[in-house]
């Protein structure tokens, strides 16, 4: 992959936050190199890849796509499928496993497979700083996207992983699948810092509605949430910015040492509240020691795919609830003043949403050990399924 070379930052605080990056070559096989552009060496590429776990979070996915999704992960990056599907009155998560066994079978590559919502969470994480992720009715790890994609990388860290990277299992095509990949391999090896991210920007995303296909340039709630950011940004330094541009990128990948260091947010909340968490600690709570990543400091990469985003149509109601619970991670926040607050407030208010926006849960995985969770939770659960090539 031939990617343009990043030049353009904006420093908030500790946080260095790149414009937007474009994939120029999806293949660069011969590419000699010249200033303007960057690619990655082929054995930094399998290093990195071995290094990179890719967590796919399920919930009740068209096995063929969920299939595809598989497929489209470059085999050295172990994929660790994270489910919340139904197991009754069908047990879709059985059909999961037996897709991930047949895959492992017939490719050797290593899977792991759990459900977010095995008792067995709620036993191991008894007692510990993510204890507040567990429902105290079911003993099970709450529904949410974002607490599944802390467990991901749970698991992700108990197995050795350097780095985490998320590909939604709603992905109609599987090529886009594969550069996602390669982009999350290729921020990581720009990076200088141990603290880095990567979030992808989709040229355009596309909804499979009932008879056609219409191609968003921006998604809806994307668009919401980056303005505001950057709203909140620009009054904050008091300079204009339109630096945010991946508010709410689900395809995204980061370090684990960052991953374990950051706050994750409940459910829709997840990716807007990773960017406001890291401006919180380390650009306005600098000067208070808030900041636990110094002295290297975060790098947000930001890198623009070539591949659609292609899902399936959700309706206005996921819409509304999305942009609500999105909006509400920057109003709750330090970022928020009156007149962020009052913008968004005139924006829920377009949407019929009369009240204020939802304040996210957040869970702090900083005084977990990922090893001995996971570990604990082998042993004592028959849900839990690891392929591996030993």
């Amino acid at each position: 992959m031939l990617i343009e070379h990043p030049h353009r930052f904006e420093t908030y605080g500790a946080v260095r936050i790149y414009d937007v990056i474009k994939v120029l070559e999806l293949d660069a096989s011969g590419y000699r190199g010249h200033r303007g552009s960057y690619t990655l060496d082929c054995t930094i590429t399998e290093n990195i890849a071995a290094q990179t776990a890719i967590v796919i979070p399920v919930k009740n996915e068209d096995l063929l796509t969920l299939e595809g999704v598989i497929s489209a992960v470059p085999h050295l990056s172990p994929i660790i499928l994270v489910s919340a599907s139904s197991r009754k009155p069908a047990d879709r998560y059985r059909y999961e496993v037996e897709l991930a066994r047949s895959v492992h079978t017939a490719t050797r590559r290593n899977i792991v497979v759990v459900h977010q919502h095995d008792t067995v969470w709620g036993e191991v994480l008894a007692g510990t700083s993510l204890e507040q992720m567990i429902d105290k009715d079911t003993g099970t790890i709450k529904k949410g996207k974002g607490e599944g994609m802390l467990l991901g990388v749970l698991v992700a860290a108990a197995l050795g992983m350097k780095y985490v990277g998320f590909i939604d299992s709603d992905n109609y095509v599987p090529g886009a699948a594969h550069e996602y990949a390669w982009i999350y391999y290729s921020g990581f090896s720009l990076s200088t810092t141990p603290y880095t991210m990567v979030r992808i920007k989709w040229p355009f995303k596309g909804k499979l509605a009932a008879s056609d296909v219409y191609l968003r340039r921006r998604g809806r709630v994307s668009m919401t949430t980056n303005s505001i950011m950057n709203y909140a940004l620009t009054l904050n330094k008091k300079v204009e910015t339109d630096i945010i541009q991946t508010a709410n990128s689900g395809e995204h990948a980061m370090s684990i040492e960052l991953a374990l260091k950051m706050k994750w947010a409940s459910g829709f909340a997840v990716e807007p509240y990773q960017l406001v968490d890291l401006l919180e600690k380390c650009y306005l709570g600098l000067s208070n020691g808030d900041c636990n990543m110094l002295p290297e400091g975060i790098s947000i990469y930001q890198i623009e795919s070539r591949n659609p985003h292609i899902h399936a149509e959700r309706g206005d109601e996921h819409i509304v609830e999305m942009t609500a619970t999105s909006l509400g991670t920057i109003y709750h926040s330090k970022l928020a003043d009156e007149k962020v607050k009052t913008r968004i407030t005139k924006i829920l208010r377009e949407y019929n949403w009369e009240d204020d926006p939802p304040k996210p849960v957040a869970y702090d995985p900083s005084g977990v050990n990922p090893e001995k969770v996971f570990m604990e939770a082998v042993s004592l659960s028959n849900n839990i399924y690891l392929m591996k090539v030993l």
